[in-house]
């Protein structure tokens, strides 16, 4: 038979006859009782003393007090809970109190490490404008400047003359 038509059977191939599976325990006794295999099924092998359910309600009585253990009491913790509950609170009150910090303000920063930052980001020149409001800013800001001419000088011997050239 090909793999490729397993998917087409219907049948298992196993048949069985009419009615085997309603009177099968039946017939497999008789078989058995035939055979000798099985010998009294009507009892189940096991046996019981006759006095043993008159007598066993004393005879765990009297074990259980022949057996004198000491008992172990455990010490409730509740106190415990309620103690540390009442310190944690407490160290947390504190905590929260005492630890305020004062605000962080502009001019605690640094200008060095503002300058740092930014460079650091690659943020383009519109982005930083966009950072300031027009009203904040006027043309008389910059008219007024007045820079060194050795401050001049530095910067310009900082940059390099290649990014002057236009292509």
């Amino acid at each position: 038979m090909k793999n490729d038509k397993l998917h087409n059977i219907k049948s298992t191939g196993f048949k069985t006859p009419d009615n085997y599976f309603e009177n099968f325990e039946v017939t497999l006794l008789e078989q058995l009782k035939e055979n000798k295999l099985i010998k009294d099924i009507d009892t189940s092998g096991f046996s019981v003393p006759d006095t043993y359910f008159d007598t066993f309600e004393t005879n765990i009585i009297t074990k259980l007090s022949e057996t004198n253990k000491p008992v172990i009491v455990f010490k409730r913790s509740s106190k415990l809970y309620y103690i540390s509950g009442i310190a944690a609170s407490c160290v947390l009150f504190f905590g929260l109190v005492f630890s305020q910090q004062k605000a962080v303000d502009i001019d605690a920063i640094d200008t060095v490490a503002i300058e740092s930052y930014l460079y650091q980001e690659d943020y383009s020149n519109d982005d930083l404008a966009s950072l300031f409001q027009t009203n904040e800013i006027s043309d008389t800001d910059f008219i007024d400047v007045n820079i060194s001419e050795e401050t001049l000088n530095q910067y310009l011997e900082s940059i390099d003359t290649e990014d002057f050239i236009l292509d």
